[in-house]
């Protein structure tokens, strides 16, 4: 009974999602925009560290399907990048470029910013200009400033479905000091895994989550408020936005497995739950090495196996589980 060998479910597929990730290729090839393309600073030894300046940038393309890591990068010991790294899907990223002549000679200086993103990078040029000799001074406080990123969040899920993934937000300092700084929000369907920190030249990671649980389909919004005492820009909003779908009334899952390598299979039955591990009856679906399964109802997860069939009509164990949830 048990000698014809289990075929392999090899995969779900659909054309729009092949299409998709051939798009996602494409897209990765194209250039970014960055702005501005150049940095200018005056430094003197009454203002060693002249005011950041912002460098803002997007992916390539109208909009990414998949967030991507980018990092951001100075050559110069006398610039600093905050952040030096985050993700970016559609929404426009910043860093802040912060110069500092302390101890440098009178005179013109040169650098580069590198931001890259996946296998694309652009250089922002910096110049630095220094009008004599600035010496070390241990007069006046560095006064701290928030710079966060992303500065706005969005979220999209369906009624009834699995929660939207977290997304990170980070809270740096580019001008130093001590900031200390706190996060407040009022909507019930928003989470943050910390409200509160401490950052002086490094980069406090938050993660923000939103759970659909219980939620009408429609929009939402609230805003995450960043305060930080004796900030030189506090506070900062984040705006946050989350949209509910309806679940669709049916769909379908299409099954493609291996062909089982016997001479004497005769065909496959494709069997059908919506509870792992426990099926109905099952579908003979002919020797064929794929089959599409419609009319599933929306909002629930449906778990499928398929097992092969021989010419005396034994039939083999149940393949590995694959599921589909259809919202």
């Amino acid at each position: 009974m048990n000698h014809v060998k289990r075929p392999t479910i090899v995969t779900f597929h659909s054309a729009a999602l092949i299409l998709a990730s051939v798009f996602a290729m494409a897209s990765e090839a194209l250039a970014f925009p960055v702005s501005p393309s150049t940095l200018s600073y005056s430094a003197s030894s009454t203002t060693p560290m002249p005011p950041s300046q912002t460098v803002r940038f997007k992916a390539a393309g109208k909009k990414s399907l998949v967030p991507r890591t980018w990092t951001a990068s100075g050559d110069a010991a006398w610039m600093s990048v905050s952040p030096a790294s985050g993700t970016i899907s559609s929404e426009q990223d910043q860093i802040v470029v912060q110069v500092n002549a302390t101890s440098m000679s009178a005179g013109t200086y040169s650098g580069t910013v590198r931001i890259t993103i996946g296998s694309q990078a652009n250089a922002v040029l910096v110049t630095m200009n220094v009008a004599g000799s600035v010496t070390p001074t241990s007069t006046g406080t560095a006064t701290p400033s928030i710079l966060l990123n992303p500065t706005s969040l969005s979220f999209s899920g369906v009624q009834g479905g699995p929660s939207p993934l977290a997304r990170p937000l980070t809270v740096s300092n580019p001008t130093g000091g001590t900031l200390t700084w706190t996060l407040t929000e009022t909507a019930a369907w928003l989470g943050l895994n910390m409200v509160s920190g401490t950052t002086t030249t490094e980069t406090d990671s938050i993660s923000a989550s939103v759970s659909t649980s219980g939620l009408a389909a429609g929009s939402y919004s609230t805003v995450i408020t960043v305060a930080a005492s004796g900030s030189s820009n506090s506070p900062q909003a984040i705006p946050v936005t989350l949209t509910v779908t309806p679940p669709t009334t049916t769909g379908t899952a299409t099954l493609t497995w291996t062909a089982n390598a016997e001479a004497d299979v005769s065909g496959y039955n494709v069997y059908m739950g919506t509870t792992p591990g426990m099926y109905g009856a099952p579908v003979s679906v002919g020797n064929v090495t794929s089959y599409t399964v419609g009319n599933l109802n929306g909002g629930i997860t449906y778990y499928f196996t398929v097992t092969a069939l021989n010419n005396s009509g034994s039939e083999s164990l149940h393949s590995s589980e694959v599921n589909k949830p259809i919202y």
